[in-house]
């Protein structure tokens, strides 16, 4: 019995040329490759990667492992905590109030500065820059970001 896979693989094959097919699994390769570095580069940086849902209510679509220079886990971020969880609690609302403004006046990009809770508990300074991304009728649908420590006090 074929898997759908096997089945979805088959119609692929029927209506590409083996050359067509080819060339496919080529740029599939190269974009794979092409990933694998830049995921590379960032968890190599001291830059944290983060993309949140911002048509919802800002919860992560995707967090750099790099995350763990304060003590967390990337996948922690998928299912027990939110990135919110982690910001200093007496700074959680400045943050949320300045995304939700950002996001309602139609704002492409953002600097926010504030302070972040280490798994240990240790406060530290951060930058965030974000890039708001719009859909095709104007609303904003993701908030793509790098995080980086700064020496700098935040905002609050």
């Amino acid at each position: 019995m074929k898997t759908n896979a096997e089945k979805d693989i088959g119609t692929i094959e029927k209506e590409l040329s083996k050359e067509e097919l080819l060339h496919v699994m080529e740029k599939d390769k190269d974009a794979f490759e092409k990933l694998t570095v830049l995921e590379s580069i960032i968890n190599n940086s001291p830059f944290i990667a983060l993309s949140r849902d911002a048509s919802k209510d800002f919860s992560v679509v995707f967090i750099s492992e790099n995350i763990s220079q304060f003590g967390y886990k990337a996948e922690d971020f998928m299912s027990k905590i939110s990135y919110n969880d982690i910001i200093q609690p007496d700074e959680r609302e400045y943050v949320k109030l300045e995304l939700m403004e950002n996001c309602r006046e139609g704002s492409k990009y953002i600097t926010l500065k504030y302070r972040i809770m280490t798994k240990k508990g240790e406060e530290r300074p951060v930058e965030e820059r974000i890039f708001i991304q719009h859909g095709p009728q104007g609303n904003p649908m993701y908030l793509q970001s790098i995080i980086f420590e700064t020496h700098a006090k935040s905002n609050v």
